[in-house]
């Protein structure tokens, strides 16, 4: 019995630290909003690792309450791919997202996407990732609209996320929601 219970112990321990050291994208809201500020608002898309690998797309999928909230737009970030060589020999950049603001809107749905055509020379990587100053993927720009009221609080929810490796990814290697190589957590922007 006293064996049975150690190896269950073992098995838990290892289950929770690979919990943990998975990485995680982290909606990070900003401080309670006046119902009557209607100025854009960032909404910043916090990376907690990034595994060594070429990372030569990513995309992203939140709902949000197209009622009270609209959204303005992808920001950069500050996390940075491999990039032409500049000047001062660095060669790494912050990329730029695409997504659609009007059907965004329309929908509730943010659909936003990174792809480097050239599958790797301008890919995200380790190089242009550290946890306390290269850790933002992008920023999402947000107004309050009329409707919005004090004491309301509005939910911003992922529905997918991933950083594809290449190769078709047969070792399984990229971060996806799907997978369970990527969590997520969600926030909330709250109006006083």
């Amino acid at each position: 019995v006293i064996i049975i219970l150690i190896i269950l112990a073992i098995i838990g321990f290892l289950i929770f630290r690979k919990v943990l050291n998975t990485p995680t994208l982290t909606l990070m809201p900003p401080a309670p909003l006046k119902a009557s500020n209607y100025d854009e608002f960032t909404v910043d898309i916090k990376l907690s690792d990034l595994p060594s690998n070429i990372y030569p797309a990513a995309s992203i999928s939140l709902t949000f309450d197209k009622n009270k909230l609209k959204f303005t737009g992808v920001k950069e970030g500050t996390m940075m791919t491999y990039g032409d060589k500049s000047a001062d020999g660095n060669n790494l950049s912050i990329p730029n997202w695409s997504c659609n603001v009007d059907r965004a809107n329309l929908n509730g749905e943010i659909n936003a996407m990174y792809l480097d055509t050239t599958a790797g020379k301008y890919a995200y990587c380790s190089d242009g990732f550290d946890k306390k100053n290269k850790n933002i993927v992008l920023r999402l720009g947000f107004k309050l609209r009329s409707s919005a009221q004090k004491g309301d609080v509005y939910n911003i929810t992922f529905q997918d996320a991933v950083f594809a490796t290449v190769n078709g990814d047969k070792k399984k290697t990229s971060l996806a929601m799907n997978m369970k190589t990527l969590r997520v957590k969600n926030c909330k922007i709250a109006v006083k």
